[in-house]
């Protein structure tokens, strides 16, 4: 089969698709026919070597994202899954014709939302969603920071925040990128890169309070930036580290203004919640009232210049791949 193999670490370059074998379902695992691969944030990380947690030993399929229909089960597994549509995140394999996956860990793609929505609605909008309902229990009038605010949670987290009635203040890194956050409803747009002074307007427009809840998946060196304007009894949730690292945090600050850094990983707020929040998610999205930032499908070809504008900061929304289509 047609697939995306890691055998090195390396730039964008290294990624090329070969022939590899067709995977066979185990035990408690079930075999996809992929029909579409998404470029998560993981596939880049894992093929440059930035993370190890998690990233199979190598040569391995890249894909840690992706939908398709099931076409054989592993024992354990019930054999009526054989033909339905499903979503994967968490595990590897995406970049191929065929992938196995833990059967437990699949996400049943609604009759409602097609193949190329399916694909990815799931990450990234349960992830806004958890992080804003679940961690910091948003209120009608809370104001919202969302850094990288043209990306897909970034999207999804401006229109989620303001369906609960909050203010939301994004942050972008270009015009253009600007342009497209205000398209999903954002009124209050910051271009970062240009404005040192950014934590400055968040408190104008916040008329002087800052900001109840910021969301950053960048952190990085200016990650101490978010202090600035981060109200009392606030919280920073850290959800990725794009740009680096971000310095330790100073305690005694957090305790003299009462405020709280945190990390959030989607499935911990699903494990929390147990479901209860797919059929609002998945009415919201059918209906249109929220909308997914989902951009036309690649070749999976180009899969190597998507790593190269997602790692450049030149990639808006979500992008696919077309691996099997629509099957």
């Amino acid at each position: 089969m047609r697939a995306v193999v890691i055998s090195q670490t390396g730039g964008p370059e290294t990624l090329k698709i070969t022939d590899a074998p067709i995977p066979e379902p185990g035990e408690g695992q079930a075999q996809i026919k992929v029909a579409y691969c998404a470029l998560n944030p993981l596939d880049t990380h894992s093929r440059a070597g930035r993370i190890k947690w998690g990233v199979p030993a190598m040569p391995f399929i890249s894909g840690y994202e992706y939908s398709g229909r099931i076409t054989k089960v592993g024992p354990g597994v019930d054999a009526s899954l054989v033909g339905k549509r499903v979503s994967s995140a968490g595990s590897w394999g995406g970049a191929g014709e065929y992938a196995v996956a833990p059967a437990k860990s699949l996400v049943m793609i609604p009759d409602a939302i097609n193949w190329q929505l399916g694909t990815v609605y799931f990450t990234s909008t349960f992830t806004a969603w958890h992080m804003l309902h679940t961690m910091a229990r948003i209120q009608k009038g809370d104001v919202v920071v969302v850094h990288s605010a043209a990306g897909a949670v970034g999207i999804m987290t401006i229109q989620i925040a303001k369906d609960a009635g909050a203010t939301v203040i994004g942050l972008v890194g270009s015009a253009d990128k600007a342009a497209y956050t205000k398209s999903f409803g954002c009124e209050h747009v910051l271009i970062e890169k240009d404005d040192a002074e950014w934590p400055k307007k968040v408190k104008e427009l916040s008329g002087g309070r800052g900001a109840d809840v910021i969301i950053d998946g960048n952190a990085g060196p200016n990650a101490p930036l978010n202090f600035k304007c981060l109200a009392p009894l606030g919280q920073i949730i850290y959800i990725g580290a794009m740009a680096g690292q971000a310095p330790d945090v100073n305690v005694s600050q957090l305790i003299g203004g009462s405020q709280g850094v945190r990390g959030f990983v989607m499935y911990h707020g699903m494990a929390k919640t147990k479901g209860a929040e797919f059929p609002e998610i998945n009415a919201k999205l059918t209906s249109g009232q929220w909308k997914f930032p989902l951009n036309p499908p690649l070749p999976l070809e180009q899969i190597g210049k998507a790593h190269d504008d997602f790692e450049n900061r030149r990639t808006t929304g979500r992008t696919i791949f077309t691996v099997g289509g629509e099957i």
